[in-house]
């Protein structure tokens, strides 16, 4: 009983260390080809998957970050699994998978579902 608890705090301490730090201050931004724009993202319809290059600005509640490329920014949710154990910073060049969430009333958003470093 006492390994599976040592067991499930080391997992619990190894995931606490995962996702967004914004202690980094470079913030240079660039889009790839192949990849949707901000800009195109923000007029995509609902459910469209896009495919974002470019920096975690902001943070804005737990799971929700302003993601930036040179086109413009948008809020993404980005939930602690996607991360997979990789922190990210400010200065971190990163590609998101998502979909695009629309509501009449507010801006678009995406939900992102996968994220890699570069």
């Amino acid at each position: 009983m006492k390994k599976l608890l040592a067991i499930a705090l080391i997992a619990a301490s190894t995931t606490a260390f995962a996702g967004f730090s914004n202690t980094a201050t470079t913030n240079t931004v660039s889009s790839s080809s192949g990849t949707t724009t901000v800009a195109q993202a923000l007029q995509a319809r609902d459910n469209s998957v896009v495919t974002l290059t470019g920096y975690i600005v902001s943070q804005v509640d737990h799971d929700e970050f302003y993601f930036k490329d040179n086109t413009g920014k948008i809020k993404v949710e980005i939930d602690d699994h996607v991360f997979n154990n990789q922190t990210v910073t400010r200065s971190d060049r990163i590609t998101i998978r998502g979909k695009v969430d629309r509501d009449s009333h507010k801006a678009n958003e995406v939900e992102v579902f996968e994220l890699s470093k570069h």
